[in-house]
């Protein structure tokens, strides 16, 4: 592999996320697997998140861990941090990580080795539990992979989401630049996950690799705008693919 070729990205953009900091640092620190880089991206936050995550930063470092932490000039939302987290980073597999959220301790080994053994594979998707405001556990999450004939776009015009924890993907894809949803405040998830199936082969894992924290502060502001700007990306999805004649590629599901 190229240089670089099996280091593991963690990409976090963050905004107001001071109090959940430390729990989100934890979840990485306790990561086994080496070569690992964090990028982190701090979107305007108007409290102490900048300032918290400097403080930790040395222990990153002393953990053999390497970390970038990138701040927005101007408020850029969670779509275009995420992208310029990327742009910065020097992995080849990459995951985004939320900045109140966590990773159970063996994710980043568990996926790599998903990785290696699926060589076609360019992106893979988990299972997430989850957790309320304080980390308490509520249920099981709802990814899932399409079945035969249906695809993330398919069931998301029919109001169903398969897509959301854990996001991972790596330079086998030919055009992670077009992942991103800039400029989006919400349904960046969804964005990603069509674009994602429009260019290779994905898989989907039922493991549960990571903790959501459901109601954290900073996300879009109504659940009706949440879902207009849902039905805008689906909408450019459908159009994108007659326009290109884009195929989605097979999502492979494993237990």
């Amino acid at each position: 592999m190229q240089k670089n070729g099996n280091k593991f990205t963690i990409l976090t953009s963050a905004y107001n996320s001071s109090r959940f900091i430390n729990t989100w640092a934890e979840s990485i620190l306790v990561q086994k697997y080496r070569p690992l880089e964090v990028v982190f991206v701090d979107d305007c936050s108007k409290d102490d998140t900048l300032s918290e995550i400097k403080d930790i930063e040395n222990r990153f470092r002393d953990n053999d861990i390497d970390i970038k932490i990138l701040s927005n000039e101007t408020r850029k939302y969670c779509g275009s941090s995420y992208k310029r987290a990327w742009k910065n980073s020097s992995g080849f597999f990459f995951g985004v990580l939320d900045s109140d959220d966590a990773l159970v301790n063996d994710a980043v080994e568990y996926i790599i080795s998903l990785y290696q053994k699926y060589p076609n594979v360019a992106w893979i998707y988990t299972q997430f539990n989850m957790f309320n405001k304080k980390m308490k556990f509520l249920k099981k999450g709802f990814c899932s992979a399409p079945k035969r004939g249906e695809s993330m776009l398919s069931l998301g015009l029919r109001g169903k989401h398969t897509y959301s924890h854990w996001r991972t993907f790596s330079k086998r894809h030919p055009r992670l630049d077009k992942i991103w949803g800039v400029g989006l405040k919400s349904s960046v998830d969804k964005y990603m996950g069509y674009r994602l199936d429009e260019f290779a082969l994905g898989m989907f894992t039922d493991r549960v690799c990571y903790k959501y924290r459901n109601g954290s502060p900073g996300a879009i502001s109504s659940v009706e705008k949440a879902m207009k700007q849902w039905k805008i990306v689906k909408n450019d999805a459908v159009f994108r693919r007659r326009k290109y004649n884009l195929k989605p590629f097979r999502i492979i599901s494993i237990k």
